[in-house]
């Protein structure tokens, strides 16, 4: 009973950790991107009210661009905290949209293969978990992979859905960073995650030879 306690607690103080963490997030998202762009178009727009020169289409198009920019990034903070697509879509076709996105905001190049030839039916707890568990991948790819290539691979395996996220990048050794530096990339909290759905995460991965991240739940009866 007490190491029930104890996981229940250790668990919930590191969902207290996630969430806080993703606020920080969404705040320096917000200050280096929408804000940023933002007051630059802000500012632009008092130059040329000032000034008695016309505009000239160059400007108007610098203005746009930022605009453009910020409508782009709070749509991907919009996916992010509450992805309403989920709602609407199943889990694969969400991560579908959510991929694109993603290309379109870092100018990427991931791939995404989709390899069930039916929908899954997820519940919606699990259907956030394993959304939000690919986005937080995808985002240590782009920021701290230097990959130039990477994929997420949806499949079915022994009556469990299994989600690949695999880059080229510098990788690491887990069994070495896993104790200390890693806890900021939030693999330790993804698993603790994965656990509460019953589901599983592996981590493969060696310095200098990319990274693949393997998440396995249970496929839910149709």
């Amino acid at each position: 009973m007490q190491k029930k306690t104890n996981r229940l607690k250790n668990l919930n103080e590191k969902l207290v950790d996630v969430e806080e963490r993703e606020r920080k997030a969404v705040a320096s998202d917000l200050h280096d991107g929408v804000v940023q762009n933002l007051g630059m178009s802000i500012s632009t727009i008092k130059t040329i009210k000032e000034s008695t020169i016309v505009p000239d289409t160059q400007t108007l198009s610098k203005i746009q661009e930022y605009l453009e920019q910020s409508v782009i990034d709070i749509r991907s903070m919009i996916y992010k905290l509450a992805p309403p697509i989920l709602d609407d879509f199943d889990f694969e076709t969400a991560l579908g949209f959510f991929v694109e996105e993603i290309n379109i905001k870092y100018q990427g190049s991931l791939s995404y293969i989709n390899n069930i030839d039916k929908p899954v039916l997820f519940d919606k707890t699990t259907k956030i978990v394993l959304y939000r568990a690919v986005s937080e991948l995808m985002t240590n790819i782009i920021k701290h992979s230097q990959s130039q290539n990477a994929e997420v691979i949806v499949s079915e395996t022994n009556n469990r859905i299994q989600i690949s996220v695999e880059d080229d990048g510098v990788g690491f050794c887990w069994e070495k960073v896993r104790p200390t530096q890693f806890s900021c990339f939030g693999l330790n909290s993804l698993m603790d995650r994965m656990q509460n759905i019953d589901g599983d995460m592996k981590i493969f991965s060696e310095p200098g030879k990319g990274a693949k991240i393997v998440l396995l739940v249970r496929k839910p009866p149709n």
